[in-house]
């Protein structure tokens, strides 16, 4: 693992961005520092969507299906058939 070169919460943002499916250190790395380059045009808003997220966005008990409400838009749907499988 690569030495750390940066404060630590720089550190704790590249570590946790590592933790993303297809995301590896050096990946993780760059992301945060253009991250942090970018802090107004991309950090902040990012933050604040990511904020929200975890505020709203709730599973679905029937599906699993994310949204912002249980039952999910898909399940609340009265339109679709829930006898109705489709596997693809």
């Amino acid at each position: 693992m690569p030495q750390a070169v940066a404060g630590p919460e720089i550190e704790r943002l590249i570590q946790l961005l590592g933790r993303m499916p297809g995301l590896g250190p050096r990946s993780a790395r760059r992301a945060a520092l253009q991250l942090i380059k970018k802090r107004e045009a991309l950090l902040a808003p990012l933050a604040d969507a990511m904020r929200v997220a975890a505020e709203r966005i709730v599973v679905c008990r029937s599906c699993g299906n994310v949204d912002t409400s249980d039952p999910c838009t898909i399940c609340r749907d009265e339109t679709r058939d829930p006898t109705t499988l489709v596997v693809v």
